[in-house]
């Protein structure tokens, strides 16, 4: 892992900075091949259940470095720079694991799009969202175009991307892509003691919850109830069920083992 990604271990809780601060976390190629392989680790690894991603500094994230947008001046380099970005956004967005986004300031462009693409997202009072593409001349990347408009909607969508305006953590709370607020102070340990509570339950029930809904709004009923059948035998089957079952019968707090 570069310096360009720190992880530090709390428990079954693992939390990833994003470790740019200087330019407020903006990415580049390094960084983005770093956060694909720790998340991709991370995901193997039965000993971490939750996955909190934030930023150094006083910015979450402030998407792409514009000297590496300079840079890109014939469409192989554009190619490129793209399939690293898309990596890491696949890798956040197809993992097992519940990711939180812990935004603790800017997270605009490309940081907007890679903090919708987490489970949930926890922000500071100060964090401000911005679809800054068009100020600088492009669309949105990095899957802003599904993550977004299934988080708000098209047309508000829309707007937030031709119109590149700030939108604030309250307004992002009220629009439904913020689940909850906390002063800057504060912001570290809720998120924290939050996934230290996603990472007491069953893993194997979160992991097939997560898998499911990020799939849901493409499936028809009939195929949303088809995929809960096909899961929910191997649920049952498992050391996890039996084990959370006993718990609450005997009304003890289960010790699941994601097996």
């Amino acid at each position: 892992m570069s310096e360009s990604i720190l992880l530090e271990r709390n428990g079954r809780v693992a939390v990833l900075y994003l470790n740019r601060p200087e330019t407020l976390n903006c990415f580049h190629n390094e960084m983005l091949e770093s956060l694909a392989s720790a998340l991709r680790k991370l995901d193997a690894d039965p000993e971490v259940r939750c996955v909190v991603l934030t930023g150094s500094g006083r910015a979450f994230c402030a998407g792409g470095d514009l000297n590496v947008l300079m840079d890109c001046d014939t469409q192989e380099k554009s190619d490129t720079n793209m399939q690293v970005a898309n990596e890491a956004i696949e890798a956040l967005f197809r993992m097992r694991t519940p990711t939180v986004a812990m935004v603790n300031g800017a997270a605009a462009g490309a940081g907007f799009n890679l903090a919708l693409a987490c489970d949930i997202i926890f922000a500071s009072e100060k964090a401000r969202f911005m679809q800054s593409f068009v100020n600088v001349g492009i669309a949105s990347d990095c899957g802003g175009h599904y993550f977004l408009e299934k988080a708000v909607g098209r047309h508000l969508a829309k707007e937030l991307m031709f119109t590149a305006r700030p939108v604030t953590a309250q307004e992002g709370k009220t629009l439904g892509f913020v689940n909850r607020i906390c002063a800057p102070d504060t912001l570290r340990d809720e998120t924290l003691a939050f996934a230290a509570e996603i990472a007491d339950k069953a893993p194997l029930a979160i992991a097939a919850s997560k898998t499911l809904l990020n799939r849901a709004e493409e499936l028809s009923l009939e195929d949303v109830l088809e995929a809960e059948k096909q899961q929910q035998g191997p649920l049952l089957l498992s050391r996890d069920c039996k084990e959370g079952i006993s718990a609450f019968r005997e009304k003890r707090k289960a010790e699941f083992t994601g097996a």
